[in-house]
């Protein structure tokens, strides 16, 4: 079962940029937000990735760009900032959906692989807000800022150490960047995903023998979640709607923290 593409948001008129848009969970948000009416930047640095979204939206979509960033590379984001500014306008919503999980014994992390992780999905994620919330606070927008964490950044996980600390790092800078931006009336909140099907989640599940079936019979709803149960929470903290909601984690895992 998958959300209804035809029910939208109230977004008309926002400029929301998407991070890790070219596939799963971002691109999905992204679909949604433009059906929502909202201009939409969907930023990646997947390039073959974003084409093939280019080609699902359609060329005479005016309010709707790709562009290539590296999050990492905080002088990378301020440029694509720049330009997602020059031509959509200021962005009023933002949504940090790029992030890369890896299954790696706590024993045999190295200091290279435990940095690529905390720096794609930690420190990535704090080099996009900042940026963008420096053009909110300067042009005086108010906003909504959705972070991306994980079940796992509470719950933790084997072979996990790496990811499930960088996403507990996420719940913790979502509720600091509220407790700060909430007098600029820029609202942040984070979603905390299950097990979705995404290409991501398959290649983990496809490397590990019996995987999907133990991880099914952990979620109370009986299924993995949809990149569009994710999308529909993220266009709902994104528009006015959730507009008296900040500093917040949503939980969107089919119960799966309950057992």
């Amino acid at each position: 079962m998958s959300f209804d593409r035809g029910f939208s948001f109230p977004l008309t008129g926002a400029v929301v940029l998407i991070t890790g848009a070219a596939s799963g969970i971002g691109r999905a948000a992204a679909l949604m937000a433009l059906k929502s009416g909202a201009k939409v930047a969907a930023v990646d640095i997947d390039k073959v990735g974003l084409v093939s979204l280019e080609a699902e939206v359609g060329s005479d979509h005016a309010g709707f760009i790709t562009d290539v960033m590296d999050v990492t590379d905080a002088r990378n984001v301020v440029q694509c900032v720049q330009r997602v500014r020059k031509a959509l306008g200021v962005v009023s919503g933002l949504v940090c959906s790029a992030g890369l999980t890896d299954e790696k014994p706590f024993l045999e992390i190295s200091p290279d692989l435990w940095n690529r992780i905390v720096q794609l999905n930690l420190a990535g994620t704090f080099y996009v807000a900042q940026t963008v919330v420096r053009d909110m606070v300067a042009n005086k927008i108010p906003g909504s800022i959705v972070t991306i964490s994980s079940a796992l950044g509470v719950a933790g996980r084997v072979k996990g150490a790496h990811y499930s600390a960088s996403k507990a790092g996420v719940i913790g800078l979502t509720k600091s960047m509220a407790l700060e931006l909430a007098m600029h009336q820029i609202r942040v909140n984070c979603v905390a995903p299950g097990g979705v099907d995404t290409p991501l989640m398959r290649r983990v599940l496809n490397a590990i023998p019996g995987a999907e079936a133990q991880g099914l019979s952990r979620i109370p709803l009986g299924r993995f979640g949809q990149p569009d149960d994710l999308a529909s929470t993220i266009c709902f903290l994104l528009s006015d709607l959730a507009g008296w909601t900040t500093g917040q984690t949503l939980h969107v895992n089919g119960g799966s923290l309950l057992v």
